[in-house]
């Protein structure tokens, strides 16, 4: 699996990570009441709230990819930033538990398990490819 990661460029997977959260960030801010309604839990200023910035961290994530300096610099930062952002939410999800309805679950486990993905591509990618001993 490592090897299939390692054919992306840093660049081509910050942006498919802009590309799977855009959708849902956007759908959070512009369906706000009628989400927490369906998925229970905090309410809908929360999920407005996890909305923006969603979308404020996929503008960021596009400047990065843009600026080849700032993959090298920044790139650390991001990938902490998304096991923080799985870990917050994973507890989110732990404290919210008795309130959640099906949809709810959905999108906290979307929140979890993406960017622990998207974290692990990006230090894939960002890593140099290991060579063989005997080549």
């Amino acid at each position: 699996m490592k090897s299939f990661v390692r054919q992306f460029s840093v660049k081509q997977i910050l942006l498919s990570d802009v590309f799977l959260s855009t959708p849902l960030a956007l759908a959070l801010i512009l369906a706000a009441e009628p989400i927490a309604q369906w998925a229970g839990g905090p309410g809908a200023t929360f999920y407005l709230v996890v909305g923006i910035v969603m979308l404020l961290w996929c503008v960021d994530m596009v400047v990065v990819a843009i600026n080849e300096r700032w993959q090298e610099k920044f790139l650390s930062l991001m990938i902490a930033a998304d096991v923080t952002w799985s870990l917050l939410a994973l507890a989110l999800m732990v404290w919210f538990a008795p309130s959640l309805q099906p949809l709810g679950w959905v999108l906290f486990a979307v929140n979890v398990l993406v960017p622990l993905d998207m974290a692990w591509m990006k230090r894939v990618a960002g890593g140099k490819p290991h060579q063989a001993a005997f080549s």
